[in-house]
């Protein structure tokens, strides 16, 4: 079968411009192309795609993965680390447009989940002491991912699928709508976020969207019964951290 990159995108996981990048810049995915310009994706690419992916996710950077396709024995280093040391050296040196450079290539080389839960959450951590000064860093660092999953939204406002409000609920750290935003970016939805957490949500005004509610700690009884009658009335998923 042949797919377009759109359809390839969802079958794999994997948004389409870092599919673009893959191809473009490392030379990974060979498609085919209709009579128009438009890529077509085999069953075989499926196949490849999900051996790169395989591979970037025990932090192989993508730059070196194309030997290893060849011979699988000859492990790289792991460059999530490598990842979060260079962004956390932009940051403390105030390199801000260079660190807001270096997450949009990083968004645009690896899939966009494997960059939040092996990058900028543990970057985040890296940045979490109540100190002045690293607080006033963490706040940096969360306006530039805030601006960056904007901008991959954005990019999402005429996605062929599903239409989703997220949030929090009994949620600390509004900075995880975010991360849990952009996780879902170029997986063919269209996203809202209601950056902060209300006190009192009412998800049945809108009965004809789908929400996402993050939230943290355990799900007590309580919490499970207004989820229950909130899942009466809309389609609600709850994201526990």
């Amino acid at each position: 079968m042949s797919y377009s990159i759109g359809e390839f995108a969802r079958l794999c996981g994997i948004n389409a411009t870092t599919l673009r990048a893959w191809q473009r810049r490392y030379g990974l995915l060979k498609p085919l192309r209709t009579d128009g310009g438009h890529r077509q994706y085999s069953d075989a690419d499926i196949q490849q795609a999900l051996k790169i992916l395989d591979w970037v996710k025990k932090g192989v950077p993508v730059s070196q993965v194309k030997p290893l396709l060849v011979r699988p024995g000859a492990r790289q280093t792991d460059n999530w680390l490598t990842l979060q040391d260079n962004m956390l050296q932009r940051l403390k040196e105030g390199k801000i447009e260079s660190l807001r450079q270096l997450i949009h290539e990083a968004g645009r080389d690896y899939p966009r989940p494997e960059l939040v839960v092996n990058v900028l959450r543990p970057l985040r951590s890296k940045v979490s002491a109540n100190i002045p000064a690293i607080m006033t860093l963490r706040e940096i660092l969360d306006g530039i991912i805030l601006s960056y999953t904007a901008f991959c939204l954005e990019g999402d406002r005429k996605a062929p699928g599903d239409t989703y409000l997220i949030t929090g609920w009994h949620l600390a750290d509004p900075c995880e709508i975010w991360l849990e935003a952009l996780k879902r970016t170029g997986q063919g939805q269209r996203i809202d976020v209601l950056p902060v957490p209300p006190a009192t949500l009412a998800p049945e005004i809108l009965p004809q969207r789908k929400w996402l509610l993050v939230t943290t700690g355990k799900l007590t009884s309580a919490r499970q019964k207004q989820i229950d009658l909130w899942q009466q009335a809309v389609s609600l998923e709850v994201i526990t951290l």
